[in-house]
Protein backbone atom coordinates (compact mmCIF):
# COMPACT_ATOMS: atom_id res chain seq x y z
CA UNK A 1 0.00 0.00 0.00
CA UNK A 2 1.27 3.45 -0.94
CA UNK A 3 1.63 5.76 2.05
CA UNK A 4 -0.61 8.79 1.39
CA UNK A 5 1.03 12.12 0.60
CA UNK A 6 -0.85 14.82 2.51
CA UNK A 7 -0.33 18.36 1.23
CA UNK A 8 -1.42 21.18 3.53
CA UNK A 9 -1.97 24.57 1.91
CA UNK A 10 -0.87 27.88 3.34
CA UNK A 11 -2.48 31.20 4.10
CA UNK A 12 -3.87 33.27 1.24
CA UNK A 13 -4.52 30.16 -0.83
CA UNK A 14 -6.55 26.96 -0.73
CA UNK A 15 -6.05 23.35 -1.79
CA UNK A 16 -6.06 24.40 -5.46
CA UNK A 17 -2.45 25.53 -5.01
CA UNK A 18 -1.45 21.86 -5.11
CA UNK A 19 -3.23 21.04 -8.38
CA UNK A 20 -0.06 20.77 -10.47
CA UNK A 21 1.75 18.54 -8.01
CA UNK A 22 -1.33 16.40 -7.40
CA UNK A 23 -1.88 15.98 -11.14
CA UNK A 24 1.70 14.78 -11.60
CA UNK A 25 1.05 11.83 -9.26
CA UNK A 26 -2.55 11.06 -10.22
CA UNK A 27 -3.94 8.40 -10.57
CA UNK A 28 -1.18 6.06 -9.39
CA UNK A 29 -0.45 7.68 -6.04
CA UNK A 30 -2.64 8.64 -3.10
CA UNK A 31 -2.39 12.43 -2.74
CA UNK A 32 -4.72 14.18 -0.32
CA UNK A 33 -5.16 17.94 -0.13
CA UNK A 34 -7.34 18.97 2.83
CA UNK A 35 -8.90 22.42 2.63
CA UNK A 36 -9.61 24.73 5.55
CA UNK A 37 -9.26 28.09 3.82
CA UNK A 38 -12.93 28.99 4.33
CA UNK A 39 -13.14 27.95 7.97
CA UNK A 40 -13.66 30.77 10.46
CA UNK A 41 -14.42 28.56 13.47
CA UNK A 42 -10.85 27.34 14.00
CA UNK A 43 -9.15 29.59 16.52
CA UNK A 44 -5.63 28.15 16.82
CA UNK A 45 -3.09 26.21 14.79
CA UNK A 46 -3.80 23.27 17.09
CA UNK A 47 -7.48 23.42 16.12
CA UNK A 48 -6.56 23.49 12.43
CA UNK A 49 -4.34 20.43 13.01
CA UNK A 50 -7.11 18.60 14.84
CA UNK A 51 -9.55 19.41 12.02
CA UNK A 52 -7.11 17.98 9.47
CA UNK A 53 -6.44 14.90 11.58
CA UNK A 54 -10.13 14.12 12.08
CA UNK A 55 -10.77 14.67 8.37
CA UNK A 56 -8.04 12.16 7.53
CA UNK A 57 -9.35 9.70 10.10
CA UNK A 58 -12.78 9.90 8.50
CA UNK A 59 -11.12 8.77 5.26
CA UNK A 60 -9.54 5.84 7.11
CA UNK A 61 -6.04 7.29 6.72
CA UNK A 62 -3.89 6.10 9.62
CA UNK A 63 -0.49 7.45 8.59
CA UNK A 64 0.96 9.70 5.95
CA UNK A 65 3.79 11.83 4.62
CA UNK A 66 2.75 15.35 5.58
CA UNK A 67 4.06 18.36 3.64
CA UNK A 68 2.86 21.81 4.68
CA UNK A 69 3.30 25.08 2.86
CA UNK A 70 3.71 28.18 5.05
CA UNK A 71 0.75 28.07 7.48
CA UNK A 72 0.30 24.48 6.36
CA UNK A 73 3.74 23.80 7.81
CA UNK A 74 2.62 25.20 11.17
CA UNK A 75 -0.36 22.86 11.02
CA UNK A 76 1.88 19.93 10.05
CA UNK A 77 4.13 20.59 13.05
CA UNK A 78 1.14 20.74 15.41
CA UNK A 79 -0.15 17.49 13.91
CA UNK A 80 3.25 15.86 14.36
CA UNK A 81 3.47 17.06 17.95
CA UNK A 82 0.09 15.58 18.94
CA UNK A 83 0.10 12.50 16.69
CA UNK A 84 3.76 11.58 16.06
CA UNK A 85 2.91 7.99 15.08
CA UNK A 86 0.74 9.29 12.24
CA UNK A 87 3.64 11.07 10.55
CA UNK A 88 5.92 8.94 8.35
CA UNK A 89 7.72 11.98 6.99
CA UNK A 90 7.37 15.74 7.44
CA UNK A 91 7.93 18.53 4.95
CA UNK A 92 8.25 22.24 5.72
CA UNK A 93 7.65 24.07 2.45
CA UNK A 94 8.56 27.73 2.95
CA UNK A 95 7.66 27.33 6.60
CA UNK A 96 9.20 27.54 10.05
CA UNK A 97 9.01 25.91 13.47
CA UNK A 98 9.81 29.27 15.11
CA UNK A 99 7.09 31.29 16.81
CA UNK A 100 6.36 34.79 15.54
CA UNK A 101 8.65 37.58 16.69
CA UNK A 102 7.03 40.63 18.26
CA UNK A 103 7.62 42.48 14.98
CA UNK A 104 5.83 39.75 13.06
CA UNK A 105 2.94 39.74 15.52
CA UNK A 106 2.51 43.47 15.02
CA UNK A 107 2.45 42.92 11.26
CA UNK A 108 -0.25 40.28 11.64
CA UNK A 109 -2.35 42.67 13.74
CA UNK A 110 -2.06 45.24 10.97
CA UNK A 111 -3.16 42.61 8.45
CA UNK A 112 -6.26 41.84 10.53
CA UNK A 113 -7.11 45.55 10.53
CA UNK A 114 -6.60 45.68 6.76
CA UNK A 115 -8.98 42.76 6.23
CA UNK A 116 -11.59 44.41 8.43
CA UNK A 117 -11.26 47.72 6.57
CA UNK A 118 -10.72 46.57 2.98
CA UNK A 119 -12.43 43.18 2.87
CA UNK A 120 -10.88 40.04 1.42
CA UNK A 121 -10.32 41.34 -2.10
CA UNK A 122 -8.77 44.62 -1.06
CA UNK A 123 -6.44 42.99 1.45
CA UNK A 124 -5.35 40.14 -0.83
CA UNK A 125 -4.55 42.47 -3.70
CA UNK A 126 -1.70 43.89 -1.65
CA UNK A 127 -0.86 40.73 0.30
CA UNK A 128 -0.53 38.15 -2.49
CA UNK A 129 2.20 39.88 -4.59
CA UNK A 130 4.55 39.76 -1.59
CA UNK A 131 4.26 35.97 -1.59
CA UNK A 132 6.29 35.89 -4.82
CA UNK A 133 9.79 37.08 -5.65
CA UNK A 134 9.91 40.53 -7.22
CA UNK A 135 11.25 39.10 -10.48
CA UNK A 136 8.51 36.49 -10.77
CA UNK A 137 5.79 39.01 -9.92
CA UNK A 138 7.06 41.42 -12.56
CA UNK A 139 7.33 38.72 -15.22
CA UNK A 140 4.05 36.92 -14.49
CA UNK A 141 1.31 39.49 -13.79
CA UNK A 142 -1.37 37.18 -15.21
CA UNK A 143 -0.40 34.38 -12.83
CA UNK A 144 -0.61 36.71 -9.85
CA UNK A 145 -3.95 38.07 -11.04
CA UNK A 146 -5.34 34.53 -11.23
CA UNK A 147 -4.16 33.87 -7.68
CA UNK A 148 -5.70 37.10 -6.37
CA UNK A 149 -9.00 36.59 -8.17
CA UNK A 150 -9.34 33.03 -6.89
CA UNK A 151 -8.61 33.71 -3.22
CA UNK A 152 -10.54 36.98 -3.09
CA UNK A 153 -13.64 34.82 -2.72
CA UNK A 154 -12.49 33.62 0.72
CA UNK A 155 -14.60 34.87 3.66
CA UNK A 156 -12.97 37.77 5.52
CA UNK A 157 -13.75 36.01 8.81
CA UNK A 158 -11.74 32.99 7.67
CA UNK A 159 -8.77 35.17 6.70
CA UNK A 160 -8.90 36.85 10.08
CA UNK A 161 -9.10 33.52 11.90
CA UNK A 162 -6.06 32.20 10.05
CA UNK A 163 -4.04 35.35 10.67
CA UNK A 164 -4.77 35.28 14.41
CA UNK A 165 -3.98 31.56 14.65
CA UNK A 166 -0.58 32.10 13.01
CA UNK A 167 0.19 34.99 15.33
CA UNK A 168 -0.48 33.01 18.50
CA UNK A 169 1.21 29.71 17.59
CA UNK A 170 3.97 28.41 19.88
CA UNK A 171 7.55 27.63 18.99
CA UNK A 172 7.80 24.03 17.82
CA UNK A 173 11.50 23.53 17.21
CA UNK A 174 11.38 20.64 19.66
CA UNK A 175 9.17 18.75 17.19
CA UNK A 176 12.01 18.85 14.67
CA UNK A 177 14.62 17.96 17.27
CA UNK A 178 12.62 14.94 18.42
CA UNK A 179 11.55 13.75 14.97
CA UNK A 180 12.21 10.05 14.41
CA UNK A 181 11.10 10.40 10.77
CA UNK A 182 12.84 12.21 7.88
CA UNK A 183 12.15 15.92 7.44
CA UNK A 184 12.18 17.78 4.12
CA UNK A 185 12.87 21.51 3.89
CA UNK A 186 12.06 23.61 0.82
CA UNK A 187 13.54 27.09 1.17
CA UNK A 188 13.17 30.13 -1.10
CA UNK A 189 16.13 32.46 -0.93
CA UNK A 190 13.93 35.42 -1.95
CA UNK A 191 11.19 34.57 0.54
CA UNK A 192 9.77 37.68 2.25
CA UNK A 193 7.52 35.76 4.65
CA UNK A 194 9.99 33.24 6.10
CA UNK A 195 13.50 34.64 6.37
CA UNK A 196 15.90 32.36 4.45
CA UNK A 197 18.53 32.49 7.19
CA UNK A 198 15.93 31.37 9.74
CA UNK A 199 14.75 28.58 7.47
CA UNK A 200 18.32 27.39 6.93
CA UNK A 201 18.95 27.27 10.70
CA UNK A 202 16.19 24.70 11.09
CA UNK A 203 17.79 22.23 8.69
CA UNK A 204 20.23 21.18 11.42
CA UNK A 205 17.56 20.40 14.03
CA UNK A 206 16.23 16.97 12.87
CA UNK A 207 18.41 13.88 12.69
CA UNK A 208 17.36 12.93 9.14
CA UNK A 209 16.84 15.70 6.58
CA UNK A 210 16.53 16.49 2.90
CA UNK A 211 16.52 19.98 1.51
CA UNK A 212 15.87 21.99 -1.61
CA UNK A 213 17.24 25.53 -1.84
CA UNK A 214 15.47 27.63 -4.45
CA UNK A 215 17.79 30.52 -5.24
CA UNK A 216 15.24 32.51 -7.27
CA UNK A 217 11.97 31.70 -5.51
CA UNK A 218 10.04 33.69 -2.98
CA UNK A 219 7.32 32.07 -0.87
CA UNK A 220 5.60 30.16 -3.68
CA UNK A 221 8.06 27.60 -4.97
CA UNK A 222 5.33 25.28 -6.27
CA UNK A 223 4.40 28.09 -8.70
CA UNK A 224 7.75 29.82 -9.20
CA UNK A 225 9.90 26.69 -9.63
CA UNK A 226 7.38 23.84 -9.94
CA UNK A 227 9.63 21.24 -11.57
CA UNK A 228 12.26 21.37 -8.84
CA UNK A 229 9.61 21.25 -6.12
CA UNK A 230 7.83 18.30 -7.70
CA UNK A 231 11.10 16.41 -8.10
CA UNK A 232 12.18 16.82 -4.45
CA UNK A 233 8.74 15.90 -3.08
CA UNK A 234 8.61 12.86 -5.33
CA UNK A 235 12.13 11.82 -4.31
CA UNK A 236 11.34 12.31 -0.61
CA UNK A 237 8.12 10.33 -0.86
CA UNK A 238 9.71 7.50 -2.83
CA UNK A 239 12.55 7.27 -0.31
CA UNK A 240 10.04 6.83 2.51
CA UNK A 241 8.15 4.23 0.50
CA UNK A 242 11.36 2.23 0.00
CA UNK A 243 12.21 2.44 3.70
CA UNK A 244 8.68 1.38 4.65
CA UNK A 245 8.83 -1.60 2.27
CA UNK A 246 12.23 -2.63 3.65
CA UNK A 247 11.02 -2.51 7.25
CA UNK A 248 7.97 -4.72 6.61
Amino acid sequence: MVTPLILLHGYGEDAKIWDTIKAAFWPDMNVITPSYASRSDLKSIDEYAEFVYQDLQSQNIRKGVVVGHSMGGYIALALAEKYPDFVQGLGLFHSTAYADTEEKKTSRDKNVTAIEEKGAAGFLRTFVPNMYSDDFAASNPDRLEQHITHVSQLPPAALIAGMKAMKDRPDRRHVLQQASYPVLFIIGMKDKAVKPEEALEQVHLPAHTSQLILENAGHMGMVEEPDDCLEIIQSFWQRLEREEATSE
